[in-house]
């Protein structure tokens, strides 16, 4: 991108090629560059200047790549995005529309275009309600995208299971930290628990039973008053995949490793 407080008259036209993507034919023939070149150069150099100048540089980053997709529509169809109608605003949304863009995409590029079309004095077909109403359409075809994560569950334990034992050899073969690290997913996915619980939880809070492990969550976001909540760990039909058997593995595992033994173990202590 070319500096900005460097603008100059015989720049106009760069400006608009190497930071917005547009054709230099297409800036000439726009109202915004014949107005400034009816006057004298130093103040078509300083008008020019103070009207970029008045947006932050990421300003017209944010619109350049708003507008970048339509610029590329209108040059594989040799046509004028200055003097585009409605109607070729309503065609590039639906081609957006069947190419997958969210609905976050259409909102972005007409503030974009809305922008650059009042920039260089142009008609703002934007407004027009057509496009209002063909905005709307797509926004309801286009895939609604999420941030969501998916949630982790039984098959990505099975999978990473599968790893181990195909891979490793067997838990029992795992490093300390990648122990700890499997046996938490393993006891968050059977328990519920929150990671914000099961950090406190203690060797001493475990009782054993040979079908399960009742352990004794002491205090936690929903049992404020300290009386606690006890969780079960149960003993599962596939000796393979059991994750009773998996505690057992790993509290055993703890108590051999000197490293890590206090006179009141954290069951998932911090590694070092």
């Amino acid at each position: 991108m070319i500096l900005i407080s460097e603008l100059r008259r015989s720049q106009i036209i760069e400006f608009g090629t190497k930071v917005l993507g547009l054709a230099a034919n297409h800036i000439v023939n726009t109202p915004a560059f014949d107005l400034e070149f009816q006057e004298a150069v130093e103040d078509v150099d300083n008008l020019f200047k103070a009207r970029v100048l008045a947006y932050a540089t990421s300003t017209w980053r944010s619109h350049a790549s708003g507008i970048k997709g339509f610029i590329s529509f209108c040059n594989g169809r040799e046509l004028d995005p200055f003097e585009c109608t409605p109607s070729i605003l309503n065609l590039y949304m639906l081609h957006s529309a069947q190419s997958g863009k969210s609905k976050g995409f259409f909102d972005s590029f007409l503030a974009s275009w809305s922008f650059i079309s009042k920039f260089f004095m142009c008609t703002d077909y934007t407004k027009d309600p057509s496009v209002k109403e063909v905005k709307k359409f797509t926004e309801k075809a286009c895939p609604k995208k999420s941030n969501k994560k998916l949630p982790f569950g039984a098959a990505e334990v099975r999978k990473i299971w599968d790893k181990i034992d195909t891979e490793i050899g067997g838990v029992a073969k795992l490093k300390t930290k990648d122990f700890l690290t499997f046996m938490m997913a393993v006891f968050q996915h059977k328990t519920y628990c929150l990671f914000s619980d099961l950090k406190y939880i203690k060797l001493e809070d475990l009782l054993h039973d040979v079908d399960f492990f009742k352990i004794h969550v002491k205090f936690s976001k929903t049992y404020q008053q300290g009386n606690g909540q006890w969780l079960l760990l149960e003993k599962e039909s596939s000796v393979f995949r059991d994750p009773h058997m998996l505690m057992c593995l790993y509290i055993n595992y703890l108590e051999l490793d000197s490293t890590l033994q206090s006179p009141h173990m954290y069951l998932f202590p911090p590694l070092k």
